[in-house]
């Protein structure tokens, strides 16, 4: 077969083993010769990124290995903008569809979620065996970036890894300057489509080429054998995000266009107060930290301890709560700023990046976090602020029961898919605690999830029989999740509004009382230490925490908490991720109607006609529960739903 493929090779001046496509006659060959390969590896250049609103793609790389192991690509364009020669599209889709459909062909590519959405543009599908890199690299050490370019640099050793995405950068930029656009705007009209197509067949060769090269290290490294569990799961996932970002959420704009000049009036309001009647017409910006610090610290004589991470004086929500009581200037720009954050980071960011149709496609992704969990961008749906009963409260001028309404709801603005659907939320409960008290074995917690109680309760109730006082549930929860991952007492006293006496005698009474936490944190660590700075969650995922051996105090502890972390959350997302890609699978199995659509950290939303409610919860909610991993305390996923808003979700129990 490798004289099959030299057949149709005509190298290009710099790049021997980089082929250009442009006549029917090699691009036949190619594809006989790719048709014949167990793997291949894929890769898109496209108009832009947004999917949702009409980018799509311009040619695709194409790579695969010869009969020697040799790796061989090429590139087949076939909608640039240039003038140049290449491929009609029609004569390219029915080949491209069927060897991607081809399901005895593994397809491979870094991020082959992304190629999975333009080849659902041109109505095909990427079938059979998958291999992503981008998530191999992630799984082979998460403390590293998993960009295509950085992994080639630090995994393969290959110095010059850049050398094309350079070279495009730069063309890019003088497209961009002739277009009198933005780099980022010009590539958001135009992707590459205008970029010469032998450039492209450079660029996107090399990273076809380093793909394939990086598919190989990580199965020399045994990659998908040793974390067989949650591979099989990732690869799967990568196909359900995309079914889950492709579904989307509506959103509601006319809804969210009144909140907008709700909340800018507010701002006007605020900012009036601010620098007319607080200040006497001597105002400042409320937008500018610096301007308000000052005035604080050097004209009104506040004094705080925070800081930011970069060890300046902080002016956040926190600090300005401080004050807000007695200090008219806080209050009023803490007013700004909530004004201002619902305008800028919510109302207009959701209408802008919503499609024709008025959907918001988000962008899932697997690699976003070092711990496994699920991150969420573009727009972030894990960030959508639930209601404040507080606002409500003020703009209703009295008390809140079930049902008050927020005029500036967030949620509110994602109604249903479609009239005579629902929205079905499966939360687990507690999740991170049951994973501890699983990790841990420590007996109060587990005799309080065998007894189905309220662990934060229980928590309160133990604390306040040691304490001699009531303790409020609020406090005994902020201490559940907050001190096995290491809160501090003056971070307790922070959150919980006690003083920090009170603080360190309640993390005593704690530890006291759930002895197993604070004894299985020091054995976590322990054994992380032993092991070369590593450990592996009971699903087989492995963190790797080089500073728990630094000789610097801070250092080390940091990389205890981030342990401790990854422990408990890593291992409470593995539940998501997986419960995602069964649920996906039975709904589809048994042919019912219903949408994966969203999720929010151990949250799963679904979409279905009204009348599949209760199948889709019978078929869903066991799937979620039945991990025999966990082998002391039974893992409940909770069911709430909605037909009428996000904002509007009520106990399933009530729909029947």
């Amino acid at each position: 077969m490798a004289t099959q493929l030299v057949a149709f090779a005509e190298p290009l001046p710099l790049e021997p083993n980089k082929q250009l496509i442009t006549t029917p006659e090699r691009f036949e060959k190619l594809i006989r010769f790719l048709e014949s390969r167990p793997k291949i590896v894929i890769d898109y250049e496209t108009s832009g990124l947004d999917y949702a609103n009409g980018a799509h793609s311009i040619g695709m790389g194409l790579a695969a290995w010869t009969d020697s192991g040799q790796i061989w690509n090429a590139y087949v364009p076939y909608r640039h903008r240039t003038g140049e020669r290449q491929l009609d599209f029609a004569l390219v889709a029915p080949a491209l569809k069927g060897l991607l459909e081809n399901q005895a062909i593994c397809k491979i590519a870094h991020n082959i979620k992304f190629e999975d959405h333009f080849s659902r543009r041109e109505g095909w599908a990427i079938l059979g065996p998958r291999y992503d890199t981008m998530i191999a690299a992630r799984l082979y050490d998460e403390n590293y970036s998993a960009k295509l370019e950085n992994r080639a640099e630090w995994d393969l050793g290959i110095r010059d890894s850049r050398r094309w995405e350079t070279r495009v950068h730069d063309r890019i930029v003088a497209l961009a300057r002739m277009n009198r656009l933005g780099i980022e705007a010009y590539k958001k009209i135009h992707g590459y489509e205008e970029l010469g197509i032998e450039l492209t067949a450079q660029y996107c060769g090399t990273d076809v080429e380093q793909t394939g090269l990086l598919y190989e290290f990580y199965e020399r490294a045994g990659v998908s054998q040793l974390y067989a569990r949650i591979w099989a799961t990732e690869m799967a996932l990568t196909s359900d995000l995309c079914d889950m970002e492709e579904n989307g959420l509506p959103l509601d704009i006319p809804y969210l266009e009144d909140v907008k000049r709700q909340v800018v009036q507010a701002q006007e309001v605020a900012a009036y107060q601010i620098n007319q009647v607080i200040l006497g017409g001597h105002g400042i910006n409320p937008g500018s930290d610096k301007e308000v610090f000052d005035l604080m610290w050097n004209r009104m004589g506040l004094r705080w301890t925070k800081k930011t991470k970069k060890g300046a004086m902080a002016v956040d929500e926190e600090v300005l709560s401080q004050f807000s009581a007695t200090n008219a200037f806080c209050y009023y720009m803490l007013k700004w700023r909530e004004a201002n954050k619902i305008e800028t980071t919510y109302t207009e960011s959701l209408i802008a990046m919503c499609d024709p149709r008025g959907v918001l496609h988000p962008n899932f992704q697997s690699v976003g976090t070092v711990t496994g969990r699920l991150s969420c961008g573009q727009p972030n749906f894990q960030n959508m602020s639930a209601d404040n009963d507080d606002r409500a409260i003020e703009f209703s001028g009295k008390k809140v029961e079930k049902g008050g309404v927020d005029p500036w709801s967030i949620r509110r603005a994602f109604p249903m898919r479609h009239p005579g659907w629902v929205r079905l939320f499966f939360d687990y409960s507690q999740v991170e605690l049951r994973v501890l008290a699983e990790y841990s074995q420590d007996p109060i917690m587990i005799d309080s999830f065998l007894r189905r109680e309220d662990l934060h309760q229980r928590t309160a109730n133990e604390i306040g029989a040691v304490w001699g006082k009531e303790c409020p549930r609020r406090v005994a929860k902020i201490a559940n999740f907050g001190i096995a991952y290491c809160l501090s007492a003056a971070g307790l006293s922070r959150q919980a509004h006690i003083a920090e006496s009170e603080a360190e005698f309640f993390m005593a009474t704690f530890f006291a009382r759930y002895s197993r936490v604070a004894a299985f944190r020091e054995e976590l660590w322990g054994e992380a230490r032993r092991n070369h700075c590593q450990w592996t969650n009971i699903f087989g995922r492995t963190r790797r925490v080089p500073d728990l051996q630094s000789g610097d105090f801070r250092k080390a502890k940091s990389g205890e908490r981030r342990l401790i972390g990854s422990a408990i959350q890593g291992t409470a997302a593995e539940f998501t991720k997986e419960s995602i890609v069964r649920a996906n699978r039975a709904l589809k199995e048994r042919r019912i109607p219903a949408l994966l659509c969203n999720t929010v950290h151990d949250e799963i939303q679904i979409d279905t006609p009204r009348e599949y409610m209760a199948e889709v919860i019978t078929i869903v909610k066991p799937l979620m529960e039945y991990y025999p991993e966990i082998k002391s305390i039974p893992i409940i996923a909770d069911v709430e739903w909605s037909d009428k808003t996000w904002a509007d979700k009520q106990d399933y129990e009530e729909a029947v």
